[in-house]
């Protein structure tokens, strides 16, 4: 080793120089000497030369055990200058390190590359010398303060002044300059950078869920850094960004619900998220991941209808819930319309309880890999035999009336047995009338007495066509109908009575 060669070279020198003063000198000048002073001269001179070897093998050992300041562990660290000179302090950079002291909290790597900038950016040719040794004492007095990535951070800007002090400069030349900033900036967070390779490595190149999303926030920030906010979100935000073909629609609705989170910190000048922030934070992404948005979507249309749920309504939002190809028709989205079912259970019509029936029956044979296109259309073959309404006509204008909200007037529900009922195919008295009656009940509440009127004479036109053995009313007695309904809807106002004095 070199320190060794040269702690061997200057042992030898002081051994072996000639001295100052002869042997005739020091023999005039000390006058005789005995044979006991001359044996005791020597034995404090081979004490000397030991203790000075003992100091010397002191110092090799210190300088092996230290041979630079350490600030990551696989890193070079904060490299020693080249030069054994001396070198003051910069006041410029002494001044920015003061700055990024009176911080609280850990240091990331974007502070530190921004601080380091600040103080050795003057171009006044002392980046490898005096700012750099300025930095790196803040830095080796500040260490327990710097996160991981902010010591990668120092251990660019050694190499850098390493490289310049190796050419004898004080300066790192304006275009190395700009290649170390770009490498600072370049040092993510190191928690989000392994939780996203953990996510990659389990999906293999594949879709990613809102669970996988969930999970792989939750360990990226759980590093307790300060960077939740920060560093962490823009590791996240980049993996994001280059892997949006892969991120079902649940994985982005968590990356959404991180998002909000973090600006809310960050609305506050915070970088991190609180322990109670983050429990709230990890509480929302996992229960948005552990659902399914197609499925979710559509059951939040079922609740923009009023009234009951029909076998036919059930068995479109079921269709629409699952048609994202996601395979989680059996997992994830059966549950969102089975949780959805136990809130609205009544709200189903006995039919739509049958349809849920089928699809669970369906989703326990196919397994958790989901439905086949040829099992799906198996299963929406027999969920078309529960049928609420078995009118098309019918049925189309009765959901018109559940898309209306508050009360049903007279008006509104002639209109819809004019156009169900009207299509001229027979069963005004027969299937048309069985589905308005039918909806009629569902829905009595809803109905205004003009309404309930309505359907008071709907019913005595039909049975009476029953009651000759048709399925269909005469269509002169269809239009006297409606005109009777329409007059029922809207009842003239009652004569003023005029009492004689």
């Amino acid at each position: 080793m070199a320190i060794t060669q040269t702690a061997s070279t200057a042992l030898s020198s002081a051994l072996n120089s000639k001295p100052a003063l002869g042997a005739k000198e020091l023999q005039s000048l000390m006058g005789p000497a005995s044979a006991s002073r001359k044996e005791a001269e020597m034995a404090a001179t081979l004490n000397n030369m030991k203790a000075q070897l003992e100091g010397l093998k002191a110092q090799i050992k210190d300088l092996k055990a230290h041979p630079h300041d350490q600030f990551t562990a696989s890193g070079g660290g904060c490299v020693k200058p080249a030069s054994d000179n001396w070198q003051p302090k910069d006041l410029g950079a002494l001044v920015e390190m003061n700055k990024l002291g009176q911080t609280s909290g850990p240091i990331s790597a974007e502070q530190f590359a921004d601080s380091i900038e600040a103080a050795v950016g003057d171009l006044d040719g002392q980046a490898a010398s005096s700012e750099y040794r300025t930095v790196a004492d803040w830095a080796a007095n500040n260490r327990e303060r710097l996160t991981p990535e902010a010591r990668q951070v120092m251990d660019i800007y050694s190499k850098y002044a390493a490289l310049s002090q190796a050419r004898g400069d004080s300066g790192i030349p304006q275009g190395d300059f700009k290649k170390m900033l770009a490498e600072m900036r370049d040092v993510g967070d190191a928690s989000a950078k392994k939780a996203l390779a953990n996510l990659d490595s389990k999906t293999h190149g594949g879709t990613v869920s809102g669970q996988d999303m969930a999970r792989a926030i939750q360990t990226g920030t759980a590093d307790h850094d300060g960077q939740a906010a920060g560093a962490e979100l823009k590791e996240f935000e980049k993996w994001a960004a280059k892997n949006q073909s892969r991120l079902s629609p649940e994985a982005k609705e968590v990356l959404d619900v991180y998002r909000k989170h973090t600006k809310a910190a960050q609305a506050q000048g915070r970088s991190g998220l609180t322990d109670q922030e983050t429990a709230a934070l990890n509480k929302e992404m996992r229960r948005v991941g552990s659902g399914d948005v197609s499925a979710r979507k559509a059951t939040e249309a079922l609740d923009r209808q009023h009234g009951p749920i029909s076998g036919e309504d059930l068995t479109q939002a079921i269709r629409e819930g699952i048609s994202d190809t996601d395979a989680h028709s059996t997992t994830s989205e059966l549950k969102e319309f089975e949780k959805w079912a136990a809130k609205n259970e009544s709200r189903l019509t006995p039919e739509a309880k049958e349809v849920l029936k089928t699809y669970q029956a369906a989703a326990k044979k196919a397994g958790p890999d989901g439905l086949t296109q040829k099992e799906a259309d198996a299963m929406f073959k027999a969920m078309g035999r529960f049928q609420t309404f078995h009118d098309s006509s019918m049925r189309d204008a009765l959901e018109g009336l559940d898309a209306k909200s508050g009360k049903i007037s007279g008006s509104d529900l002639t209109a819809a047995i004019e156009k169900g009922a009207g299509d001229l195919d027979g069963q005004a008295a027969g299937t048309e009338f069985t589905d308005t009656m039918k909806w009629a009940r569902m829905n009595y509440d809803r109905l205004t007495p003009e309404a309930k009127k309505v359907v008071d004479t709907y019913e005595k036109y039909a049975t009476r066509a029953q009651a000759s053995g048709s399925t269909g009313i005469d269509p002169k007695d269809f239009k006297k109908m409606i005109n009777e309904m329409k007059f029922v809807s809207n009842p003239r106002p009652p004569r003023p009575l005029f009492i004689a004095a």
